[in-house]
């Protein structure tokens, strides 16, 4: 069975403990983390998947704030453009979204595998793929808020 530890806290002299606001235990601060307006994406590794020799999973942080949990694919790897309804993020070797696209409801392969040489071409050596938008308007939201500034 596990103790608790409490720590009492002494208020200094002249001050009572109520005259302190009280913090929501589950309250979470998130002006440190949210990026600045118009900043752009930021990747933020997931810790819960450090311990795997590769990198399968990864999360991005969006102008907005919200956060994205992608699949990680190498450039050249088929599989990344195999999905229907997902955005597609190029990334580069500098962990920075170089362009971003939706795969479309029928995956249209001509389409994507230009846009695969393309982004290569480009400098990206990874393709994340979000696949947690549930319907196009969240798809399109999802893409003005990780797609890199022009």
């Amino acid at each position: 069975m596990a103790a608790l530890a409490h720590r009492q806290q002494v208020p200094r002299p002249g001050r009572s403990l109520f005259d302190r606001p009280q913090r929501d235990l589950f309250a979470r601060d998130l002006t440190t983390e949210q990026p600045a307006a118009n900043a752009s994406a930021c990747e933020m590794p997931m810790r819960s998947t450090a311990a795997l020799g590769e990198r399968r999973f990864t999360a991005w942080r969006g102008r907005s704030g919200r956060r994205y949990v992608a699949s990680v694919f190498a450039v050249g790897d088929d599989h990344a453009l195999g999905f229907t309804d997902a955005v597609l993020l190029a990334v580069s070797a500098d962990r920075r979204i170089l362009a971003a696209r939706e795969s479309g409801p029928f995956g249209v392969e001509a389409a994507l595998r230009r846009w695969q040489r393309a982004v290569a071409v480009a400098g990206a050596t990874e393709i994340h793929v979000h696949l947690l938008a549930e319907d196009g308007v969240s798809r399109r939201a999802a893409l003005l808020d990780l797609m890199p500034e022009v």
